[in-house]
């Protein structure tokens, strides 16, 4: 099942073990990782941020086009493309960051699935190794609620026209996932997507400082970054 991801399981279980080395712990260990990974990927993540706020400030004049040329789709998708363009909007790289991390995760799966039974950590001492299952389930509850924390938090202000209804469910959606996924998984995977959780929470709130919104909105449309 993970052929396909050897070479990255590989290179992750060099790094963490590396991590390993100087922290003295797998669990310490497993959060260093993950704070690497996110580091490797912020730029995507980044850009990925910066399309949701872009589609955000895009949005009225999208409507407007819907209300004035729904009967014309030649014109609609014409002057749909022109917004686009003005707001630097590429439907496809929203989804990069997802696309991009999906193989990490499954190589990171298959990493503590083959080699989790080696490891314990001082941070989850319920857990007679990190390739068991949360047998409580706690880290997997946190990682969801922590998620959804993280989803209740606009980027920024324009980025804040999702209807609270939406909002919610979105949220609902991002709890489910992680939890689903790290019920039965392997507790270093919880522990991973856990410590990524935090990284996201801490940079969905520096997006928030007046410093985080500018990096947000950089090539945005001078009427609509102000």
């Amino acid at each position: 099942m993970y052929t396909w991801f050897q070479p990255m399981i590989d290179l992750l279980a060099y790094v963490l073990s590396w991590t390993f080395d100087w922290t003295r712990d797998w669990g310490v260990a497993v959060i260093v990782l993950t704070l690497l990974v996110k580091g490797v990927l912020y730029r995507f993540n980044l850009l990925a941020a910066r399309q949701q706020v872009r589609s955000a400030a895009a949005s009225p004049e999208l409507s407007k086009l819907r209300e004035t040329c729904g009967n014309d789709p030649t014109k609609l998708v014409q002057e749909t493309t022109k917004v686009y363009g003005k707001y630097g909007i590429n439907p496809l790289s929203s989804a990069l960051s997802a696309i991009i991390q999906m193989p990490v995760l499954m190589a990171m799966y298959g990493l503590f699935f083959k080699h989790g039974s080696t490891m314990t950590s001082i941070l989850i001492p319920w857990v007679a190794h990190l390739a068991e299952a949360d047998p409580f389930h706690l880290i997997p509850i946190a990682t969801g609620l922590l998620s959804f924390a993280v989803s209740m938090i606009p980027l920024a202000d324009v980025a804040a026209s999702m209807s609270g209804s939406k909002r919610l469910l979105f949220g609902i959606i991002l709890l489910l996932i992680p939890l689903v996924i790290t019920w039965r998984a392997p507790v270093a995977l919880g522990l991973y997507w856990l410590a990524g959780s935090v990284f996201s929470l801490l940079e969905r709130l520096f997006y928030r400082t007046s410093t985080g919104k500018r990096l947000l909105r950089r090539g945005l449309p001078e009427a609509a970054a102000t």
